[in-house]
């Protein structure tokens, strides 16, 4: 599971590879005549997003992936966000995961755990730098999985997070034909494990997105981490992942959307853990319909003809599998 439990983000329901990508964020950028954040929030329709004026967000979904040899059930209860006040919102996903391996080399193992995010971020006064106006907010929050990195840990680590965040984010509107986005995090907390010694992490995380026009987006994250935790000891991470899509508009409700994902990520010092390449192309239908002034239904299944997933240490998870989502989302 490509999930970094500091909450780096990406688009809302933005398809990072086949994999979970930032659970909050929602395009709710301040506008620049502004000082704090206002009720002008946006909503992602199809890879657009347009403006909307409800404060809060309830989504509930449930993500099924068929591998060659496994399975994967990601139920996610609730997410999405709470208007608290002028400045604060609550940020939060609950999660229900089920797992079930079926590999020569591990035998039969399966995984039945939860993924909690809660978050309150405070919205700061924007500030005028480097030729940008740029917003800012800090916050505090938990994280809690009993499961640990999935593949890694083999479903027996549980670790929470309670942990300080701090971001800046400004857009570049003559970048790509929709503007682009740029936003600079860093996070740092203490880090609690089952299996040995708690611990800390820090961390600094790029992201990145684009709007290119004619139907094409880039998004982009580039995370420096320090571990010090359960299995790790004062090891350092490097991940970089991208995803190019293009969205081809079939009706006012459905889109034909082919998402091009890279992913490197490394590990130095204090580590057994492996190094891991992942390529990936996810051609699929998705579907979208507004019910009422609130409600919206969303789905999307498709498969990955082509997935190479490729370990230091050897070991190959490449091949094809499906995909299917369906799911609710309420604003008021």
């Amino acid at each position: 599971m490509k999930k970094l439990i500091f909450l780096s983000f990406l688009i809302s329901q933005f398809t990072l590879s086949q994999e979970k990508g930032n659970k909050f964020y929602d395009f709710n950028i301040i506008r620049k005549d502004l000082t704090y954040k206002t009720n002008m929030r946006y909503e992602n329709i199809l890879n657009f997003s347009k403006p909307t004026n409800k404060l809060n967000l309830y989504s509930t979904y449930i993500d099924l992936r068929q591998y060659n040899d496994y399975s994967k059930i990601y139920w996610n209860l609730g997410q999405g966000y709470i208007y608290l006040s002028k400045t604060w919102d609550l940020e939060y996903s609950v999660e229900k995961n089920f797992v079930t391996y079926q590999q020569e080399n591990i035998g039969d193992k399966d995984y039945d755990g939860w993924e909690i995010d809660f978050l309150f971020r405070n919205h700061l006064e924007k500030v005028d730098w480097v030729g940008h106006r740029w917003s800012r907010s800090w916050g505090f929050g938990t994280t809690y999985s009993d499961g640990g990195d999935l593949e890694y840990d083999l479903f027996d680590e549980k670790v929470t997070d309670i942990f300080l965040t701090y971001r800046m984010s400004t857009n570049f509107d003559n970048i790509g034909l929709g503007g682009s986005y740029l936003s600079l995090t860093t996070n740092g907390g203490g880090v609690l494990s089952s299996i040995e010694d708690n611990g800390y992490r820090l961390n600094f995380i790029v992201d990145t997105f684009t709007n290119w026009g004619y139907g094409f987006q880039t998004a982009n994250t580039l995370t420096n981490e320090l571990r010090s935790y359960g299995n790790y000891t004062n090891s350092y991470m490097l991940n970089f992942a991208s995803t190019t899509s293009w969205t081809y508009e079939l009706s006012h409700d459905f889109a034909f959307i082919t998402d091009v994902f890279f992913e490197s990520e490394n590990f130095f010092n204090g580590t057994d853990r492996t190094d891991k390449i992942e390529f990936n192309v996810f051609p699929h239908l998705r579907y979208n319909k507004k019910l009422d002034d609130s409600f919206r239904f969303f789905a999307k299944l498709g498969v990955t003809p082509i997935s190479i997933v490729k370990y230091s240490s050897g070991f190959d998870d490449s091949g094809f599998y499906a995909k299917g989502v369906a799911g609710i989302t309420y604003r008021w």
